[in-house]
């Protein structure tokens, strides 16, 4: 029988995670996360990590802010895109499929994440590397695959290699 391994720095994680949502120093708040994030770390043995570390890649602390600051401002720049593009009645949906240059699963769900989040588009599906997005807007020059992979794929690569 394999025995279950105790990750310290997945237990860090959600313990953290776990005071920050519920912002919260009581005694009994603190006792609940403690034994929630053990619970949970102990669970996730197999699924989120291994004896060898994580089954996945986080991107650095620099890349998450550059990322939110740039998912924040693509979220307000495409919903006054939209709504011009309702009024004016210049909106022709589309499907797209964009294959990205990512091989992680975790980095390929967050962009496609990030395009479903972004007014206008939507991630349908994701096939290994190829997402299918549908457009709302025109595509008039063709940049709407460019566009998406520039935003947001660019961000990731250089935490892949």
């Amino acid at each position: 029988m394999k025995v279950k391994k105790f990750h310290p720095k997945m237990f860090i994680i959600l313990f953290i995670f776990w005071m920050l949502l519920t912002l919260n120093l009581e005694i009994l708040n603190i006792i609940g996360g403690i034994i929630v994030s053990f619970i949970v770390t102990y669970l996730s043995y197999g699924l989120l990590y291994t004896e060898n570390g994580f089954l996945f890649s986080f991107p650095s602390i620099y890349t998450w802010i550059k990322y939110i600051f740039i998912l924040i401002s693509e979220i307000y720049i495409s919903s006054i895109d939209l709504m011009k593009s309702i009024i004016k009645d210049e909106y022709d949906p589309s499907i797209l499929e964009i294959e990205l240059d990512l091989k992680d699963s975790f980095l390929i769900t967050l962009v496609a994440n990030s395009i479903t989040l972004t007014p206008g588009t939507i991630t349908v599906d994701k096939k290994d590397n190829k997402l299918i997005v549908l457009y709302i807007r025109q595509d008039e020059n063709g940049d709407a695959e460019k566009n998406i992979k520039e935003k947001f794929e660019k961000l990731f690569i250089k935490k892949e290699n």
